[in-house]
């Protein structure tokens, strides 16, 4: 929990100011999770700090919550794909990925406990998405997906969560389902100077090789 709170704070996550008057602060709550080992042994202990999205109300502190994921049949056709052409498939996860979407909504949160505030009346006002948030998926894929076109990727019309990068010879293409993102392309040299690059940009945490993915 110190550790997730130190994450946020490091991240600007939030501001501590007074509440405007006819905002009403949201509350939040802990959720705790234990990850294992394939072999059933503890890999570590995770705490997230979620605010109450049941709390939000439409119009007034979020308008558009649609965040698009990878359909089935694109995961299907990619690793189709790239295991005719004999690619390699590597595969990442970003830690935290909510936390880096940035805020358009006007949010506020009460204070979490272990914080002091000179006065009562003191709350967080949310610059940057919390799990919980409503349009908490949609900032985050909004954030990744600037990073990515930046990057000089393009966007399919044919399923948004779908990303191709060709340069000369070389091509890449990326699928992003929520914060597990699969990569392959011809040029392994190339996909790990992207994965460099990406992990400039947000925590990731490299998986290498595809083993196992929404199921399959």
């Amino acid at each position: 929990m110190a550790k997730k709170i130190e994450v946020l704070e490091h991240n600007n996550t939030w501001s501590l100011v007074e509440l405007p008057p006819g905002k009403k602060p949201i509350n939040y709550k802990w959720v705790y999770k234990v990850k294992y080992h394939l072999d059933g042994s503890i890999e570590r202990y995770k705490a997230h700090l979620v605010i109450r999205g049941d709390e939000q109300i439409e119009g007034f502190d979020y308008n558009e919550a649609f965040a698009p994921a990878a359909k089935m049949t694109s995961v299907r056709c990619f690793l189709s794909v790239a295991a005719a052409k004999g690619w390699d498939l590597h595969q990442m996860d970003v830690h935290n990925a909510f936390l880096y979407g940035d805020l358009e909504d006007e949010v506020y949160m009460n204070l979490p406990p272990g914080f002091r505030s000179p006065t009562s009346t003191k709350v967080c006002q949310l610059h940057k998405s919390l799990y919980g948030l409503k349009q908490a998926p949609r900032q985050w894929f909004a954030k990744l997906s600037s990073k990515l076109l930046e990057y000089g990727f393009v966007r399919s019309y044919a399923d948004y969560s779908l990303f191709t990068y060709k340069k000369g010879d070389h091509y890449m293409a990326l699928l992003v389902y929520v914060d597990n993102l699969i990569l392959t392309g011809n040029n392994t040299a190339l996909c790990d100077q992207f994965k460099t690059y990406l992990n400039t940009c947000f925590h990731i945490k490299d998986l290498r090789s595809l083993k196992y993915f929404l199921g399959i």
